[in-house]
């Protein structure tokens, strides 16, 4: 009798145990996802592009620089470095809304352009550091501008499996942009007559470029600055050294559309050293050739931003007499040639 009592509170506490005992849940992983975004940029319009005209194998793209401002308040909010992954760049900020501006490699790489750090994010410009002559050329500049990046908080979330990572970054969004240059080369081309008059050059000018340039707009500025560079790239063009063509070749932020038609003039300054120690100044307008190179390219300036301009001048030299004696005055610096050797296939 007394055994079947024990029977039956042994069932009956097995019964409670098991009713009172819990379920056991599976153990879960926290983790939490970060939202990222990826820019495929096109530099197919550049001369980064290995079959531009223009592409250099000693000045290939090292990578891509992007500048993130505050949709709201316009102003720059951080300036990420430079991303060797310049074709797919992927960025993570700060949760927000932003206005980018992308261009290549990185502003330590740029040293003749000079950026405004607290300009708006509409009036950001690229310009040069001088007041009125600009001696050194700024390098060859690619942007693009993309408007309303988003990115969202950190979320928490929790997994049945472990995850590699505690954080989990993801791709939320992929935008397409296209690089095109803000920079424009002008090819200077000068036929001499009279070449063995001349001892050496000193720093030629051309008037009427931009100071600097909207990197959003990509608009050329109203304010002009003056441009300096050595026209010293020579190759003789007869048998007896008389005749030669002076070529230099240098980066500007173009020119603004609105002088095309109106009084103002582009004009090349050429300053010849001559061999009794003279100065010879040839100043030509060579304003038509700019309207001439506009007219031709207005529609394709949208489309193609890398167009050269060229601008060519003929000049014939006075003859001029050797000046033996050099100790007693002032001898004008020249800068040295760079002679160009064509060879001559027979």
């Amino acid at each position: 009798m007394k055994n079947r009592y024990i029977i039956i509170y042994i069932i009956c506490g097995l019964a409670m145990m098991t009713l009172m005992s819990c379920e056991r849940d599976h153990l879960y992983y926290e983790t939490v996802s970060r939202d990222k975004v990826q820019f495929d940029i096109d530099w197919s319009k550049t001369n980064f592009a290995p079959d531009s005209k223009g592409y250099n194998e000693d000045n290939k793209l090292n990578g891509v620089t992007i500048l993130a401002f505050d949709s709201a308040t316009h102003k720059l909010v951080t300036e990420l470095p430079p991303d060797a992954n310049w074709q797919s760049p992927v960025v993570r900020l700060a949760p927000g809304t932003y206005d980018m501006i992308l261009f290549n490699d990185s502003r330590e790489e740029l040293p003749s352009i000079r950026f405004d750090m607290e300009s708006p994010f509409e009036e950001f410009s690229a310009y040069t550091n001088a007041d009125t002559i600009y001696t050194d050329q700024p390098e060859y500049l690619a942007v693009s501008a993309v408007r309303n990046v988003s990115f969202h908080p950190e979320k928490t979330e929790y997994y049945h499996d472990m995850p590699e990572g505690y954080y989990r970054d993801y791709i939320a969004q992929k935008i397409s942009t296209v690089q095109k240059a803000v920079t424009k080369r002008i090819n200077v081309k000068v036929y001499v007559k009279g070449m063995n008059y001349c001892k050496g050059m000193q720093r030629s000018y051309i008037t009427g470029l931009a100071k600097s340039v909207n990197l959003v707009t990509r608009q050329p500025s109203k304010e002009e600055a003056v441009y300096g560079f050595n026209l010293v790239n020579r190759e003789f063009r007869s048998s007896d050294y008389t005749e030669a063509l002076l070529t230099e070749s240098f980066n500007c932020f173009g020119f603004n559309e609105d002088k095309i038609g109106k009084d103002d003039k582009f004009e090349l300054t050429i300053n010849f050293v001559l061999v009794d120690n003279s100065v010879h100044t040839v100043t030509a307008d060579v304003t038509e050739q700019f309207e001439e190179w506009y007219e031709e390219h207005k529609v394709d300036i949208g489309i193609d931003l890398d167009l050269d301009i060229d601008v060519n001048m003929e000049v014939d030299l006075p003859p001029t007499v050797e000046d033996p004696v050099e100790a007693g005055g002032m001898t004008p610096e020249t800068v040295p040639w760079n002679d160009i050797v064509q060879d001559i296939i027979l």
